[in-house]
């Protein structure tokens, strides 16, 4: 990848890496669904701001787009994922989190050409995924009893992340990213306001300055900013590669934990950070000569 492509990949980590933090916060003072339309809501925001700011134009064509991106790529899997944290930690869903690219790689290995699974792209997986269970390896000692369901619903909220990064490397053509991350925000809003006004009513303001502290990183980093980054990697480097960025979420919830709540850090954390690392170099390795590289690779920026 290029230079430029690696800060976004680094960046967009680091992002939704400490999201997961950040929606336990806001769980302290809400339910699931009030907490993902209070993101969604400050996402949809800022990305309005910045469209007005910038006068760029938002073609309404592609509602189908925003529509099937708005359930299954905001509303359902922010649900699923902030009801699993009332389950289980915010570090076991940032490790179930980090599964994604393994769920991309199938869904991409079927329907685009490109991005078939390599031996390359195989072992990295491989390496990745095997950093991602050395750092979740002691977390399951408990048993999984009190944790199952959580653990199901991030395992859904996986695939269908998986899913909608394919359908929008195939369907996302002439779709700027900035019209996509409003359109799936704004469009994912159809479904949470019914959500919302079905399961958590009456709907109750939140007190804690924490809490809006939370929607807005959330939704403003995590959602707004973050969205744009996504679909920007994901046009350069194909939904596979792009996907790896969830493989960094453990190390940094883990990272976090150990600096705001003083969690110990083992040797699992060395170890597992070191493989998640090395699977996203091999995943991403390019190969010199120019016959082997993929549309996916052309596209990347210079």
């Amino acid at each position: 990848m290029s230079l430029k492509n690696w800060l976004k990949f680094f960046a967009l980590s680091l992002i939704w890496g400490t999201s997961f933090f950040w929606i336990k916060i806001g769980l302290q003072e809400v339910d699931p669904i009030t907490l993902v339309f209070f993101r969604v809501s400050f996402a949809t925001l800022g990305l309005i701001v910045f469209f007005l700011i910038t006068r760029k134009r938002y073609p309404l064509k592609f509602w189908w787009l925003y529509l099937f991106l708005g359930f299954f790529n905001v509303a359902f899997p922010f649900i699923l994922i902030t009801w699993a944290e009332t389950h289980i930690s915010s570090g076991m869903a940032s490790v179930m989190n980090s599964t994604q690219p393994l769920a991309t790689a199938l869904f991409a290995a079927i329907f685009i050409k490109e991005e078939r699974l390599t031996s390359q792209r195989i072992l990295g997986l491989v390496i990745g995924f095997g950093g991602v269970l050395m750092l979740m390896s002691d977390r399951l000692s408990g048993g999984l009893s009190g944790q199952l369901l959580g653990i199901l619903a991030m395992a859904v909220a996986v695939l269908s992340y998986g899913g909608s990064a394919v359908f929008a490397r195939l369907k996302n053509k002439n779709v700027t990213p900035e019209s996509q991350a409003l359109g799936q925000m704004s469009f994912g809003l159809i479904f949470l306001v019914p959500a919302l006004l079905t399961f958590e009513s009456p709907f109750v303001l939140p007190k804690l300055p924490i809490s809006y502290l939370a929607f807005a990183w959330l939704g403003l980093l995590g959602s707004f900013v973050a969205s744009v980054l996504w679909y920007k990697l994901l046009d350069a480097i194909g939904p596979s590669r792009t996907s790896m960025t969830t493989y960094l979420f453990p190390l940094i919830g883990v990272t976090l934990g150990a600096l705001v709540l003083n969690e110990s850090v083992s040797w699992r954390l060395l170890a597992g950070g070191l493989l998640v690392i090395l699977g996203i170099i091999i995943v991403n390795r390019r190969k010199v000569n120019s016959s082997s590289l993929t549309p996916a690779d052309s596209q990347e920026e210079g």
